[in-house]
């Protein structure tokens, strides 16, 4: 599971491997379907998830007001339709992606109202956002 540490540490080893001064984004894409059983249903045959509805509710410059709105699920980001979402780590640029190490994995839990870190399925391995 990618931790806010392992977050921070990938924004260390980036910005010194690039040699850039800017700081990223953290972006919170959230989408509807995580079951892995129904997660191919559409018939896109593209290789990729398909999890229903998708959207980037939002961005934060600090990944600690990131994860405190999943936790919280400030202005109910949830709206009744997404149960899993990621935060996303990205810098300026076209075609920036975040692979496994740029991205944490959140659930919705029902019980505390809030998408709370899980382990990543491996049916987003391959994939980046």
């Amino acid at each position: 599971m990618t931790t806010r540490e392992d977050i921070l540490n990938y924004v260390k080893s980036y910005k010194e491997h690039y040699k850039i001064e800017t700081e990223p984004i953290y972006i919170l894409h959230l989408f509807e379907n995580p079951n892995k059983e129904l997660i191919y249903t559409s018939g896109k045959h593209s290789g990729f998830p398909d999890t229903g509805s998708e959207d980037e509710v939002g961005f934060f410059y600090n990944i600690d007001d990131a994860i405190h709105t999943m936790h919280e699920n400030i202005t109910d980001i949830r709206e009744t339709v997404y149960n899993a979402g990621f935060i996303l780590c990205k810098f300026q640029g076209t075609y920036e992606t975040a692979g496994t190490e740029a991205r944490m994995y959140f659930v919705w839990d029902e019980e505390k109202q809030g998408f709370f870190e899980q382990e990543e399925p491996p049916i987003f391995k391959h994939v980046a956002y």
